[in-house]
């Protein structure tokens, strides 16, 4: 399986994508919420996973009652998702040799992540995809989520491609559409966290692939 001749660079997401690491935001709400004496749902993550840091860690003072302020409850969970994704988060099956690929024919890449920037680029130097990106762009940097095509257009315009030459890597249904309907050319990534979302990712993507292998030359 391989992209359009006239793609010239490409838009990473990272958590989902190029990353394995859902489950690493799930494990710290568990933590997080153990210490705090609060009963865990996995409906909490559920709601967590599409939601800004800021507005994470809101949710736990307003709906799961902790007695903790905003940047008491911002550094605690930071410092227990940092951990994992300096020692834990792993890329994805063969995201390292697709990469390379596209290096060797000349396109151009970035990524894009509503994560906060520290804990990124720590999950990319950790697992060496840093050397291949030509930046890291955050929905903070930008102010808006990726439900607004402002962080997609910026990576592009950085990138030197219009939006028709360049392809969204996406495992999220919500960002993917906003990608598609801003002319980008849009790749949907299977991940497990989203299987009951993929037929839908299907049917808004132009391609999609339940592994990175299959885009292996």
């Amino acid at each position: 399986m391989k992209l359009p001749k006239n793609i010239s660079a490409i838009i990473f997401d990272l958590d989902g994508t190029l990353l394995d690491s859902l489950d690493a935001w799930a494990d710290s709400d568990k933590i997080f919420l153990a210490e705090q004496n609060i009963p865990y749902d996995p409906i909490i993550s559920e709601k967590l996973k599409t939601m800004h840091f800021v507005s994470a860690a809101q949710f736990f003072i307003d709906e799961l009652g902790v007695k903790e302020p905003l940047e008491k409850v911002m550094a605690r969970i930071n410092e227990i998702i940092e951990h994992k994704y300096c020692h834990e988060v792993a890329a994805k099956p063969f995201v390292r040799e697709y990469m390379e690929q596209c290096a060797k024919k000349g396109i151009a890449m970035c990524a894009a992540t509503s994560n906060l920037k520290t804990l990124a680029a720590s999950a990319l130097k950790n697992n060496g995809l840093d050397g291949f990106t030509e930046f890291l762009l955050t929905s903070d940097e930008v102010g808006s989520g990726k439900d607004n095509p402002d962080i997609f257009y910026i990576c592009a315009e950085r990138l030197g491609a219009l939006p028709e030459n360049t392809a969204v890597f996406e495992d999220s249904l919500h960002a993917a559409e906003t990608a598609a309907k801003a002319g980008f050319f849009t790749v949907g990534v299977f991940d497990s966290h989203y299987a009951a979302e993929f037929d839908r990712l299907k049917s808004v993507c132009n391609m999609t692939v339940k592994s990175f292998g299959e885009l292996l030359e």
